[in-house]
């Protein structure tokens, strides 16, 4: 059995289970007050932790023996998670949830998952409830089609043709957008997962891996607080959604489920896990 434990960045090391460090606990309490939450049961589950390739190894010995029906997958940020995740579903063939351990803004701590490995991966075998794993991107608007050249995995050279510094620059000035908002606006490959942009040196990163062909995407502020209070409120749920989402907020999501704020998500669609960025995902917990 294993408690599911979420903290914000401060008090990790009061965690106890498997879980991982929050830029925020929405919910009950306030997003910047040092909180420890756990789920409300513990679980029957195998927890993994260390190097990419240790948790592989591991799982493919723990599926052998047990049957799998739900896996929580939080990331030490070391990157590389794209990847990993493509090679953990052709093992671990069940719904996936999870992202990215928040950052520390004021010591700089980063990895603050159990082990302070590369990942941690819990394993859910409790056949007690029923487990679905729902994802949502709320950049419902798309404006445009794109093809993206890029010189590694998570560095934009061009948008269609275009330097992406100046087609980013373009688009957010049509939308009368701030030149520094890289959360209204952004990108989503073709099965409607986002990445998170950013400028840094006048060239335009990303938090996850791109495709070559992506989709512009925008949503609307008056948009934003019902979109995300409607996928947070579930009284049966673990919400793993973007601290850059919550940024947008323009009040507190006061909401019953355990929801955090993270850097980066695991999300599944059409039973597919990969990661990405500005989602929600969630894993929903029903006793049968």
């Amino acid at each position: 059995m294993h408690y599911l434990s979420f903290t914000t960045t401060g008090c990790w090391d009061q965690a106890e289970g498997f879980g991982c460090a929050s830029l925020g606990l929405p919910g009950l309490c306030d997003n910047f007050e040092n909180r420890v939450r756990n789920y409300k049961s513990a679980l029957e589950s195998i927890m993994i932790t260390g190097s990419y390739e240790d948790i592989l190894f591991n799982a493919r010995e723990a599926v052998s023996q047990q049957d799998v029906y739900a896996a929580i997958v939080v990331f030490g940020n070391a990157g590389g998670e794209n990847t990993f995740l493509e090679a953990l579903q052709k093992i671990v063939t069940c719904p996936m949830v999870g992202g990215g351990a928040a950052i520390d803004g004021a010591t700089g701590r980063s990895g603050l998952i159990p082990g302070a490995g590369q990942a941690a991966v819990l394993l859910i075998t409790d056949d007690r409830f029923t487990y679905e794993a729902k994802t949502e991107c709320i950049h419902s608007d798309i404006l445009e089609e794109c093809t993206v050249k890029a010189s590694d995995p998570r560095t934009l050279l061009t948008i269609n043709g275009i330097a992406a510094s100046q087609y980013l620059q373009n688009k957010k000035a049509e939308l009368g957008l701030s030149q520094t908002d890289f959360e209204h606006l952004t990108l989503s490959d073709m099965r409607n997962v986002n990445a998170h942009l950013s400028c840094v040196d006048g060239v335009i990163k990303s938090g996850r891996d791109v495709t070559e062909k992506m989709l512009l995407r925008y949503v609307p502020q008056d948009a934003v607080y019902e979109k995300m209070y409607r996928f947070y409120n579930d009284p049966d749920a673990i919400v793993f959604g973007c601290a850059g989402l919550s940024g947008l907020l323009d009040r507190p999501l006061q909401t019953p489920s355990l929801g955090l704020f993270l850097f980066g998500e695991v999300c599944t669609v059409d039973g597919v896990a990969e990661f990405g960025n500005l989602m929600l995902s969630k894993l929903v917990i029903r006793s049968k």
